[in-house]
């Protein structure tokens, strides 16, 4: 790949072929200067776009091609509401009853809407649930009836993201189906999609084949409801309160949030969205062959701070057979909020995880063994307790003497820590190590001083017995790695000298 640097020199080596605008190129004019050093910035980005068309064959780079993979495997960016229980206490003298649908507001001003029914009576407390989303309703006039007609949906113009919809016409409602699965001709479906700019439609069918196909002129009623996803600063017994009052007894009422059941989950981020790419197809997203159980999870949990999910055959590789195992997956999983038990593996240490009864399930550990379940019903699911195991790596270089030994020690420090460290994609998923290909040629692509005249490298990676265990989180940590650089003279067996 040519950089800037490189067509810089190509014109400072052709200039002094036109003598009148080669003085001015001396003298440093900037009128000259700033169109060439602007020709050779756009020919640099053109070079290093052509550089990463190369490598996308093999692996997606691109945000655009990673975003139309995903728009091939249907992933949409959905989010997930949060949902809360709401503790209301009476203390007038009249009965009261909240109804599904109610729209509340927390102390931060955020929309909820009830979810349950609940009664009470005069000076008595009840609890009902509460889901974090508000909706909008929009109607659209079909214009010209086609084959698979696909409306564009609203995104929303704040901070939410869209986490569900519902289609209405004046015969009733249409049921949602996943890419026509199982659909004959002239039942009432729709499909979900995005494209390759994040932009989400609903498709209808076609007439006799698949579906229906709405008739021109035909109104339809498209409800989208928003959530603003993962929200991490409940605080239990702040106040609640109905957005509009319907009653004089509802200003009496002492309304305060009870427990947090789900925080919700954001849209998949570009950062989950490229792991993702890196798995190969699935069919209705479902965890098909016994093969796709860690994309499932993933897909439907991308805030996930690590995730392990294996098989008997892995389970018995380590831990010897057992009839129990037969027909079980495993997993070990860290949420966002840490609320999981999480053991600590120092190095050269050796450290068993615990296997979870279902009363130490957390709220996430039961929603996964929900997803799978709903996937597969015939798996039984058991929960081990991630570990976490940093791993200890050793880096000995070797620079010249015209860089700052502190300076390159940072440098291959903060490369080890964001490609290798406790946030990275690569460490955040189970029975994965840095490998030692990787690690000399993200330091000699990010560290200029290991890429110049003759520098050397050597690293040391741990590798103890039982290092593969699928449930060990293995991580590169400020504690774990030991770099030492050392700088001095090189003396080369030519003519002249160099770094």
């Amino acid at each position: 790949m040519y950089t800037r640097e490189d067509f810089q020199q190509a014109i400072d080596d052709s200039v002094a072929r036109y003598p009148a605008v080669g003085a001015l190129y001396r003298a440093r004019d900037p009128r000259i200067l700033q169109h060439l050093d602007a020709m050779a910035t756009m020919l640099a980005m053109y070079s290093q776009q052509l550089e990463v068309s190369l490598a996308e064959p093999f692996e997606k780079v691109r945000d655009a091609t990673v975003l139309a993979d995903a728009s091939m495997r249907g992933l949409v960016p959905k989010a997930k509401p949060a949902q809360i229980t709401v503790k209301m206490h009476n203390p007038t003298g009249t009965a009261f009853a909240v109804a599904p649908g109610r729209s509340m507001l927390d102390a931060a001003g955020r929309p909820f809407r009830v979810e349950t029914p609940a009664e009470v009576g005069p000076g008595e407390t009840t609890t009902f649930e509460a889901v974090q989303l508000h909706e909008r309703a929009r109607a659209h006039v079909v214009q010209g009836s086609r084959a698979f007609y696909a409306v564009e949906l609203d995104m929303a113009d704040d901070d939410s993201w869209l986490c569900g919809l519902h289609v209405t016409d004046a015969d009733g409602a249409f049921e949602y189906r996943e890419r026509y699965t199982n659909t004959l001709a002239g039942e009432r479906i729709y499909h979900v999609e995005a494209d390759e700019r994040q932009r989400v439609y609903v498709r209808f069918g076609q007439s006799g084949v698949v579906g229906v196909q709405p008739s021109d002129g035909r109104q339809l009623t498209i409800t989208t409801y928003y959530s603003l996803g993962r929200i991490d600063d409940f605080r239990t017994g702040s106040p609640m309160a109905f957005e509009a009052m319907q009653d004089p007894v509802e200003a009496q009422l002492e309304m305060t949030l009870e427990v947090v059941a789900s925080n919700g989950e954001n849209p998949p981020s570009m950062r989950a969205l490229r792991e993702l790419a890196k798995y190969p197809s699935v069919y209705n997203h479902n965890a098909v062959f016994l093969g796709e159980f860690d994309f499932l999870v993933r897909r439907h949990f991308p805030s996930l701070s690590f995730l392990s999910v294996w098989n008997e055959g892995v389970e018995e590789r380590h831990r010897g057979m057992s009839v129990d195992n037969i027909n079980a997956l495993f997993v070990a999983c860290l949420s966002g909020t840490g609320d999981e038990t999480v053991l600590t593996q120092q190095p050269g240490e050796e450290v068993e995880p615990q296997l979870l009864d279902d009363e130490s399930l957390t709220a996430t550990q039961l929603a996964i063994r929900e997803r799978i379940h709903a996937a597969d019903d015939s798996y039984r699911v058991r929960f081990y307790t991630p570990i976490r195991a940093p791993l200890a790596v050793a880096i000995d270089a070797t620079v010249a003497t015209s860089y700052d030994e502190s300076v390159v020690r940072d440098q291959i420090r903060q490369v080890m820590l964001d490609e290798f460290g406790e946030q990275a994609d690569q460490s955040r998923r189970g029975q994965s190590a840095p490998l030692y290909q990787q690690v000399y040629q993200l330091l000699r692509q990010r560290v200029p001083a290991l890429s110049v005249g003759r520098a050397d490298l050597k690293v040391a990676i741990e590798d103890p017995a039982g290092a593969a265990r699928p449930e060990l989180w293995r991580y590169v940590s400020p504690e774990s790695l030991d770099v030492n650089v050392t700088v001095g003279n090189v003396n080369v067996p030519f003519w002249g000298s160099g770094l």
